[in-house]
């Protein structure tokens, strides 16, 4: 049937309109693919059968508990655009070789449960100089890269057999194989556990510790020192996607956890990271690392987006070194402190060359650039996160301690337990944390004399009449500066009163 002239008109309307409408979102589709590719998310990317991945164990239990998130956190955005066949496509060696399945650590589930505690994570688009598009697939691909490097099949005989382009193809998708560090078979585990099951991280021996120990330390995150025989139970070696390490890492997410009402103590039970499912952990944990800045690091999700002016800061040496905006190169400082730069060879070898080659390989499977080549390491950034001149944490206020009242805090140029977030170099929803943190440090000074060396004798800030009493029976302290109350009891618990 002829179409009347308004209606060919009509037709083209909307033609023009749907094509504005891509154009204005900065997608454009190279699908249909050629031969040997396949489409995905409008990309064409290789079609490739992988060699039979070795497959550690007896696999995962026929029967096992959904992942479930008992907050019931609202869908993600992530998951309009990041499925559950992409996540299968990307992972098909996870859980040491037998794919992602509901009854190991890494499946769908929990990577979006994971995303939805982390809104911005694979949904932010700033104005940074890419589209939306490619911001939400850089992201991931910067957090999958370095899971590639943490706990990757990393199949180097792959290279000997095919082609670099297919070799790629199976390398870089053997990501979330590994459970524990050096693993499958972690050396850190007694001879009896294999590491083929979640539970057989539950002991290590002393070379698993991973314990960092000192008096502010063993405050707020003590090492549990339960023992079995020869093996002990408070082992903080690396778990989870990106290698969750230390008993300081484990407490502060465990404080986190906590602040969204998930009451599990990880410093006792650090095992929990793989085998809880009320959340699930395994990922969670390492999505919080990504996303979390911890002074004077900001957040790898923060670099990799530099989603507005103050979530990270560089500074003028840096600056003028290239090294600011959404790059990918100071997260591997971040993340295990890495910056040798790429190998030429394929695959190379471990550290920053395999992240940096991991990050281009799923930029391209995304579809999105990777940005500046210079950029993608950290070889020549010219001054680190630590050399910096910043406020990093509170500490007391060692110019009032002297003074006949209730000690108060003020941020330091030096780490510690109770973090700083300086305004200009980190998010704002993280400056806003700085009030609560300088009220927990203000606690410090009353409870924690022995880290922060005070004691009666030899400041007076904490020896008066009311602190004294307080070791015999409770008292209430006013700070009149701040206006608030304290209260004080013999057990050492203190409460902040309204």
């Amino acid at each position: 049937m002829k179409q009347s002239h308004w209606e060919m008109a009509l037709c083209f309307s909307f033609l023009l309109f749907f094509i504005l409408i891509i154009k204005a979102h900065g997608f454009s589709s190279r699908c249909p693919c050629e031969p040997d590719y396949k489409c995905v998310l409008n990309n064409c990317v290789l079609n490739v059968d992988c060699p039979t991945v070795k497959k550690q164990g007896n696999g995962p239990p026929k029967f096992c508990k959904d992942a479930f998130d008992p907050n019931r956190r609202p869908p993600s955005k992530l998951e309009s655009w990041f499925t559950e066949d992409i996540f299968n496509d990307l992972f098909p060696k996870a859980n040491l070789g037998w794919g992602a399945n509901k009854c190991f650590p890494y499946n769908y589930k929990a990577f979006i449960i994971a995303a939805r505690y982390f809104p911005e994570f694979g949904t932010e688009s700033p104005t940074n100089g890419f589209t939306a598009r490619e911001n939400y697939r850089r992201d991931l691909a910067a957090f999958f890269a370095h899971a590639i490097q943490e706990t990757g099949e990393n199949d180097a005989s792959l290279y000997s057999n095919m082609d670099v382009e297919q070799a790629h193809a199976c390398f870089y998708r053997g990501g979330f194989y590994n459970w524990f560090e050096g693993g499958p078979g972690s050396s850190f585990l007694p001879p009896n556990s294999s590491g083929y099951s979640p539970t057989d991280g539950d002991k290590c021996n002393p070379a698993g510790r991973y314990c960092s120990t000192n008096a502010e330390l063993d405050h707020f995150y003590p090492c549990s020192n339960e023992q079995e025989g020869n093996y002990y139970k408070g082992c903080y070696f690396g778990r989870g996607a990106i290698q969750l390490s230390y008993n300081f890492n484990y407490g502060q997410f465990q404080q986190w956890l906590h602040s969204q009402n998930i009451i599990v103590d990880l410093l006792k039970n650090p095992n929990l990271l793989m085998t809880k499912v009320d959340p699930p952990l395994a990922i969670l944990g390492s999505v919080w690392f990504y996303m979390t800045p911890q002074p004077p690091k900001p957040a790898m999700h923060d670099i990799i987006m530099d989603t507005v002016p103050g979530n990270w800061e560089s500074g003028p040496v840096n600056r003028e070194a290239g090294y600011f905006g959404p790059i990918f190169g100071p997260t591997s400082l971040i993340i295990n402190n890495e910056c040798s730069g790429e190998d030429q060879s394929e695959p190379g070898g471990p550290g920053e060359s395999r992240r940096i080659k991991a990050f281009k390989w799923f930029c391209d499977y995304f579809g999105v650039p990777t940005g500046d080549e210079e950029l993608l390491s950290c070889k020549n950034m010219p001054k680190k996160f630590g050399d910096f001149s910043n406020f990093l944490s509170f500490q007391p206020d060692w110019s009032s301690t002297w003074k006949e009242k209730p000690c108060s805090c003020a941020p330091a140029q030096y780490g510690g337990m109770i973090p700083y977030f300086q305004p200009g170099y980190y998010p704002e929803r993280y400056v806003r944390l700085n009030e609560q943190n300088r009220r927990r440090c203000v606690q410090s000074n009353y409870l924690l004399m022995e880290i922060i060396k005070m004691n009666l004798e030899t400041k007076s800030c904490i020896s008066t009449g009311c602190f004294k009493m307080a070791i015999s029976f409770g008292c209430t302290i006013h700070d009149n500066l701040n206006n608030e109350h304290y209260l004080f009891f013999a057990s050492q618990q203190l409460v902040i009163l309204p």
